[in-house]
């Protein structure tokens, strides 16, 4: 674990606000908030893992540094969708965990999400890319060469609408470095964050750069083309929060009701991967998510809609069956997928 601790009054403000900040973003791919405390003068500010920042575990090849790109500019996004710009991203204030996935930290500096600092934001990510990508060592090897000619050209100012524009072109490249130059794979921490960005996606070429934007999104923020908004869990502050695989994924908004299982289908029998189905009871709407992605569940449909409901429950066993629960206690199985 991370502490700060400080009782200088300049210091004192800005742990403050960083506390007030990150409490309204505990969702992947932000530091873990994990405690704090003050008595008298002093504050003292616990973080999750202390891990090593990006400065000191840089990536390894232009693959990597696309992918890091990626997924750094969908937590970017995801703070600016819950209406805060970071305004302050630099090597020291992103750190890398045990498997290459960065994780933002160092919020003392941000302030709400107006169209300028978002701006700002994306620029400082484009410059924090830059570096890296000069920080590569030199290599001989043709492809890896051309690789990081493209992704330079990629990370040239004005090319990108935003930070979600700009990771979904990352991911895209980096699949495509990939699949023209599988020998260039290492087995280096950047390994399993490129596997998961692209775990589950057997989608065809012609889906392939829509369904990369949605499934960087976390949990249901979905920003894929053609989703109705109004209609679809939106990622919210105290939303419900599920827990898959050793990680918590935040889903939906205040008052939905989100479970996980390994649901009986039509047929009586289970496929294995467990998904989330959410309730939300102020309209009745069912939702069940389709698949798991590096930053949580993604693609959720209506699955129908229960007025009388007013939660869930899992009836646990070989697969798990999942009951909707009334407003006088009754119990409705229903069949998921």
């Amino acid at each position: 674990m991370s502490t700060r601790r400080t009782a200088d009054p300049r210091e004192v403000a800005g742990v403050e606000h960083q506390v007030e900040v990150l409490s309204r973003l505990q969702f992947p791919g932000i530091v873990t908030l994990e405690g704090f405390h003050r008595d008298g003068g002093t504050v003292t500010l616990r973080l999750g893992d202390d891990l090593p920042t990006l400065g000191e575990r840089t990536p390894a090849s232009a693959a990597e540094c696309a992918y890091l790109g990626a997924a750094l500019g969908r937590t970017v996004g995801e703070v600016h969708r819950a209406g805060f710009a970071h305004r302050d991203l630099r090597p020291d204030t992103v750190l890398v965990d045990e498997e290459g996935r960065p994780l933002l930290s160092g919020f003392d500096r941000a302030t709400e999400a107006t169209a300028e600092v978002r701006q700002e934001d994306l620029r400082a990510l484009l410059l924090l890319l830059a570096g890296l990508l000069d920080l590569l060592p030199a290599t001989d090897v043709v492809d890896e060469r051309r690789f990081r000619r493209r992704l330079a050209r990629t990370l040239r100012p004005r090319r990108h609408g935003d930070v979600i524009d700009l990771s979904g072109t990352l991911a895209e490249l980096g699949a495509e470095f990939d699949e023209r130059s599988p020998d260039l794979s290492t087995d280096t921490p950047g390994d399993d964050l490129r596997l998961r960005i692209k775990s589950r996606m057997s989608l065809s070429r012609v889906r392939a750069r829509p369904v990369l934007l949605v499934t960087l999104a976390v949990a249901a923020l979905l920003y894929g083309v053609g989703i109705n908004r109004e209609t679809r869990p939106v990622l919210a502050p105290d939303g419900p929060v599920v827990e898959f695989d050793g990680q918590r994924y935040q889903v939906g908004r205040p008052g939905d009701v989100a479970v996980i299982g390994d649901w009986t289908s039509a047929n009586g029998t289970c496929d294995g991967p467990s998904t989330v189905v959410l309730l939300r009871p102020a309209s009745g709407e069912l939702f069940v998510f389709s698949a798991w992605a590096e930053s949580g569940e993604v693609l959720a449909s209506r699955a129908g809609t229960h007025r009388d409901a007013t939660g869930l429950e899992v009836r646990t066993g070989e697969c798990d069956e999942l009951l909707l629960v009334d407003g006088e206690g009754g119990r409705t199985p229903v069949v998921v997928g």
